[in-house]
């Protein structure tokens, strides 16, 4: 049996042996387009065409065949010359004829020509035939290592798919808890774990200050007032409360004080920071504050998200 190829470019078929697979890894160039290709990915066996003493009998045949027709053909010459001798020209005295016999370099050329030609095709007759067993356990071996190349490669590419996700999940841990509320559980369970935490989003684009106000409370103290301010989660999932960014300014606009407030200190005690801002929700707060000698005339109130530790 033969081992065959084909280019996957140009599909063109090529006969290679195990040598030439072996010697670069199934790595094969084609002859035809210039391709490097895998020899392994489309390697078969075809069977051996007729054996060299069959050819070697045929060539025999076909020289025999066209070597008689020549000497038919040269006795057919001869007697047709023998035929018009009589129309010959009587030749002069002083001069002999002579029987003309070719040439023997000629007659010798002519043989020595078809013997070396016929020697020529039958020294490069068909190869001998490698043994069917060898090849068949080749060929057996080469898918077998590629079978194995593939699986190796599979379990590899899983594995990595599964490093990615778990390296994702861990570093969007908030995010696929505000986004997905039934992952949380799963995502505080991995957590305690690592000894990491599920923080929540902080969205303070989408909270929005629906009404402010800074009051006197005690005219009596004129520098303690009350900031009261209602707040509204416009997501539709979880997210952190934000931080307040109280400015207090004078007539002229001019900043007088400011100071962060974070979600623990102006959330109600009752109310859980860590529970996050309900979804749609909305909440009042109140500050009191003591500005002492400050004579503030207005404030700006503003959002921030709370400063990661």
């Amino acid at each position: 049996m033969a081992m065959v190829t084909r280019c996957p470019t140009c599909a063109a078929l090529f006969r290679v042996s195990a040598a030439q697979l072996q010697a670069r890894q199934g790595r094969v160039r084609c002859g035809r387009c210039a391709t490097i290709f895998d020899g392994f990915r489309d390697l078969a066996t075809l069977p051996e065409r007729a054996p060299a003493d069959a050819a070697r009998s045929e060539i025999a045949e076909r020289i025999e065949t066209t070597a008689r027709p020549r000497a038919s053909a040269a006795t057919s010459f001869a007697e047709s010359v023998t035929s018009r001798s009589p129309e010959t020209p009587a030749v002069p005295a002083g001069f002999r004829v002579e029987p003309i016999a070719p040439p023997a370099s000629d007659a010798s050329a002519r043989g020595g020509g078809v013997a070396t030609r016929a020697e020529m095709r039958t020294d490069h007759g068909l190869s001998a035939t490698p043994p069917i067993g060898a090849d068949a356990r080749f060929l057996e071996q080469a898918q077998a290592a590629r079978r194995r190349g593939l699986r190796g490669w599979t379990l590899g590419s899983a594995l990595l798919a599964v490093g990615l996700t778990a390296q994702a999940t861990y570093f969007y841990r908030g995010e696929l808890a505000a986004h997905y509320p039934p992952l949380r559980p799963l995502l505080l369970t991995m957590c305690e774990a690592l000894e990491c935490e599920v923080p929540l989003p902080q969205r303070p684009k989408l909270v929005n200050i629906e009404a402010s106000d800074v009051q006197n409370v005690d005219p009596a103290r004129p520098g303690v007032i009350e900031l009261t301010a209602t707040l509204r989660n416009h997501a539709d999932y979880v997210v952190a409360y934000p931080a307040l960014d109280l400015v207090l300014t004078n007539t002229r606009d001019h900043t007088l004080a400011r100071r962060v407030f974070l979600p623990r200190e102006y959330l109600d005690p009752a109310r859980d920071a860590k529970a996050g801002f309900p979804a749609k929700a909305e909440i009042t707060i109140r500050l009191a504050l003591d500005t002492g000698e400050l004579g503030a005339a207005g404030f700006r109130l503003d959002l921030l998200p709370v400063p990661q530790r």
